[in-house]
């Protein structure tokens, strides 16, 4: 489709789905930490369930109401678990994505990560995209995750800019509610949900190949 033309000052990205294939990494480190309380967790589970959704909230979901000791104790598992996938396991980038940066990045515009990880640095590190942000901002800075608007309205008032002057990427509905109520308009890549999924965002592509970054930022 046709890249609406937009003149954003910073653009704001999600990480899983957007800037990496994190997917199968948190659905075996969900798998794993469910599978200790002795439930099965497939992958069209998490597909159903996981996707752009904040960890205690994946767990609640499977789970229940949980006693709060109890929820963050099944959290640290997860993220042993994250930790020692990845350390066995290569992460692939969306393909494009690093150029699209170094891009902007040439054309003189701010770039930030607005995610619902709480360890991003873990996945950014294994893409490759160590120091290539201004600003990272997870589920850690966050009173509210996706879809409430928080974390995307944190970022815009770090980055010193309006969200109305910022361009989200997104991949789920979840992260496109978010923005959307954020007040900013959201690119949607269709790596992880269909078009139907995330057809409330500004525009819907492909990949990154598809957006003519000229119409962005000339």
């Amino acid at each position: 489709m046709q890249t609406p033309t937009l003149k954003p000052q910073a653009f704001i990205f999600d990480m899983d789905g957007v800037l990496v294939s994190s997917e199968q990494v948190h659905w075996k480190a969900y798998r794993d930490t469910f599978a200790s309380e002795g439930i099965e967790y497939p992958w069209e589970a998490y597909r159903k369930t996981g996707l752009g959704i904040s960890r205690e909230n994946v767990i609640r979901k499977v789970l229940g109401t949980l006693e709060e000791e109890k929820l963050l104790q099944l959290m640290k598992h997860k993220e042993d678990h994250v930790r020692a996938i990845l350390a066995r396991e290569k992460v692939e980038r969306i393909p494009g994505a690093l150029e699209f940066i170094d891009e902007i990045h040439r054309r003189g515009r701010k770039t930030a990560v607005a995610t619902s990880s709480r360890n991003p640095d873990l996945f950014l590190g294994a893409g490759g995209y160590l120091d290539t942000f201004d600003l990272i901002v997870g589920r850690c800075d966050v009173q509210q995750p996706k879809p409430h608007p928080e974390t995307y309205t944190q970022a815009a008032a770090k980055l010193g800019i309006s969200p109305a002057d910022c361009l989200a990427f997104e991949d789920s509905p979840a992260g496109v509610e978010a923005a959307l109520a954020a007040g900013m308009p959201v690119f949607a890549l269709v790596t992880t949900h269909t078009r139907e999924d995330v057809s409330r965002a500004t525009a819907v592509f492909d990949g990154f190949e598809q957006i003519e970054l000229g119409n962005l930022a000339p």
